[in-house]
């Protein structure tokens, strides 16, 4: 009769047997799948060279995708599918999350292809890669988020009718209204720092670029007057003081006029002309 050590060293024995099986048999599949797709070479016929090229993409192993479009690009760059490998190349980047990557393939397919069917797909794509890239934190750069909506903009006006045209108004209205946002942010924290000029400029540019979000444009103008009476009585009492850099050009009185000014437009419900 076996013991019990005996019985459970068989019994593991025989479980790596099982295991070393599988791996080895996984291993001979995937050396099976790496051949037959390596196997698959170009000819010399564009258009099916481009269902090669293609379908790594399909099965959505998008790295091996990037790879065979991009030398299928530059083995066949007068075909008429190299348009199309040019836009799978995009999509592509943007499938792995790629975005600036995208974003730079998308613009360049707009450039070179004006007259492409999916021209306002493409535009608005590089708008979105952008977008994918902005942060929705209010307190971090919003660098890409202006790039995004400048992006949809430029859609909206080149193709208005477009279906994508309509999708990007309603995000370049939620983009602009996150960089306002933003620019609320900073001017609280300049203020809270009791810097000022620094507040009032800031609040002042949020009111000039953003005057459709109408209460924030109001508060903007409230409190960028209120700091500019503050900056008038710093300078009022230091006139060389360096703690005025964006208004140094304007003396004590005309800092207060300034302020005044914007405390009337505030009560105004329309911004000016």
């Amino acid at each position: 009769m076996l013991s019990v050590k005996k019985a459970i060293f068989i019994d593991s024995v025989e479980e790596i047997s099982v295991r070393l099986r599988n791996s080895l048999l996984f291993l001979v599949v995937s050396c099976s799948v790496i051949v037959a797709c390596e196997s698959k070479e170009f000819t010399k016929d564009a258009a099916e060279s481009y269902k090669i090229a293609k379908e790594p993409y399909d099965d959505e192993n998008y790295l091996d995708a990037l790879t065979r479009l991009q030398e299928y690009k530059s083995r066949f760059p007068y075909s008429q599918y190299a348009v199309e490998a040019e836009l799978l190349i995009a999509h592509t980047h943007f499938q792995l999350e790629q975005f600036e990557e995208a974003a730079a393939a998308y613009a360049q397919f707009v450039k070179l292809h004006p007259r492409h069917p999916e021209l306002a797909f493409a535009m608005y794509r590089v708008g979105e890669s952008y977008w994918s890239l902005s942060p929705d934190d209010i307190d971090r750069e919003q660098e890409f988020t202006h790039k995004a909506v400048e992006e949809w903009e430029k859609l909206i006006g080149r193709l208005p009718q477009s279906s994508y045209a309509k999708k990007a108004k309603k995000l370049v209205k939620e983009g602009k209204l996150r960089i306002a946002r933003s620019y609320e942010f900073v001017a609280k924290f300049y203020c809270k720092l009791e810097i000022y000029h620094a507040c009032a400029f800031r609040y002042i540019k949020l009111a000039r670029l953003y005057p459709e979000f109408a209460d924030m444009r109001r508060n903007a103008l409230e409190e960028a007057s209120r700091s500019l009476m503050i900056v008038s009585e710093q300078k009022k009492e230091d006139p060389k003081s360096d703690k005025n850099i964006y208004f140094n050009k304007l003396d004590s009185g005309q800092i207060a006029d300034l302020a005044r000014k914007l405390k009337n437009e505030s009560r105004n419900d329309r911004p000016p002309k």
